[in-house]
């Protein structure tokens, strides 16, 4: 099987994610059910034919029938998490650089803490210590 080279937005990516847990109705069926997911159900229609061309989403029962995850949208899904973790991974490797030069240890913690977890670019995590020292 062959994994589409789709590049997934933010909106596409958390969609693939939420459709890995379960089932989704359409979003005209029940918007409430994305509202619940953090998920804007106008952006999801606009996005919903993508998903369909290339295969990653499949619709069962017609146009207010359900929605799934189809197992090419999983490989993608999957090469998007692992993109994902391998450029936080860099960007943690480039810090521990930065602090093995001698950074005081509790910000660089704080500041490793952060970017290991995401919640950070490695831009943040330097200005962070650029602030701290």
């Amino acid at each position: 099987m062959l994994v589409p080279s789709l590049a997934l937005s933010s909106l596409q990516y958390h969609l693939l994610r939420e459709l890995d847990l379960c089932d989704l109705p359409a979003p005209e069926a029940e918007p409430a059910s994305y509202a619940a997911r953090d998920l804007d159900t106008d952006e999801v229609r606009d996005t919903l034919p993508t998903l369909l061309w290339a295969g990653l989403v499949e619709q069962r029962g017609g146009g207010l029938g359900t929605l799934r995850l189809t197992a090419v949208g999983a490989a993608a899904l999957r090469s998007a998490e692992c993109d994902d973790l391998t450029a936080r991974l860099s960007a943690v490797v480039s810090f521990a650089d930065i602090v093995a030069r001698g950074a005081a240890p509790r910000p660089a913690g704080y500041a490793l803490k952060r970017l290991a977890e995401g919640a950070w670019t490695l831009e943040q995590a330097e200005a962070h210590m650029a602030a701290s020292g």
